[in-house]
């Protein structure tokens, strides 16, 4: 085993780090945004929105991130950076729209019947009644989702992006230190994806706390 060649490569591995960071945090945001919208959807009285995000979830859900990717680089056309974006957030957005539905659905009818009898508005219900205690179930399985996310990025390196996993195979070829620039690429996965479950861990423990 030789070590230091982790050392001589430092840069790559830093730089490659901060692609996997950036990657990650854009696409857990957007996933966020268009998995809520579509979920909250999913959950109205229109038959015709439930048929199309119903649609939306499980077309995404059933095709490989890795199709997705391929086809929005290959076929689309579009460069890799926003391929790979874009590819994670219809991936992780559609299993958000499911979290999101089910944390809904645990909030009883008569909350958002309540809400309208007392003059508010469809979307003042959601936002004041339903969303604030919706979060607080949905926080555990956003947390799997989110580090999922971050897990999946390994997948853009297939198209040149060049995050964690493309550093660590660049490595690879140079030197033969496969096993030495994979064990760090590992430790660095699972420091950012414990440092997310910290992060929603102590979120949730701040909702569980309010009244």
């Amino acid at each position: 085993m030789d070590w230091a060649i982790l050392w001589e490569y430092r840069e790559a591995l830093a730089g490659g780090l901060v692609i996997t960071l950036a990657v990650s945090a854009l696409a857990i945001l957007g996933a966020t945004v268009v998995g809520v919208m579509v979920g909250c959807l999913r959950g109205s009285g229109s038959y015709l929105l439930q048929r199309l995000t119903a649609t939306y979830t499980e077309l995404l859900r059933n095709l490989p991130l890795i199709v997705k990717l391929f086809f929005l680089y290959f076929v689309v056309g579009l460069p890799a950076l926003p391929a790979a974006l874009a590819a994670l957030v219809l991936h992780q957005s559609a299993y958000i729209a499911d979290v999101t539905a089910a944390g809904l659905r645990s909030v009883g009818r008569g909350q958002f019947d309540a809400g309208l009898s007392l003059g508010l508005k469809r979307w003042q219900v959601y936002r004041r009644i339903i969303l604030p205690q919706t979060v607080r179930v949905m926080l555990p399985p956003m947390t799997s989702q989110y580090v999922s996310v971050i897990k999946n990025t390994s997948v853009v390196a297939l198209i040149g992006v060049a995050d964690l996993t493309f550093q660590t195979q660049q490595i690879n070829v140079e030197t033969f230190r496969g096993f030495e620039a994979a064990t760090a690429a590992t430790l660095l996965y699972m420091l950012v994806a414990g440092a997310v479950i910290g992060a929603m861990t102590r979120l949730q423990r701040r909702q569980t706390a309010m009244p």
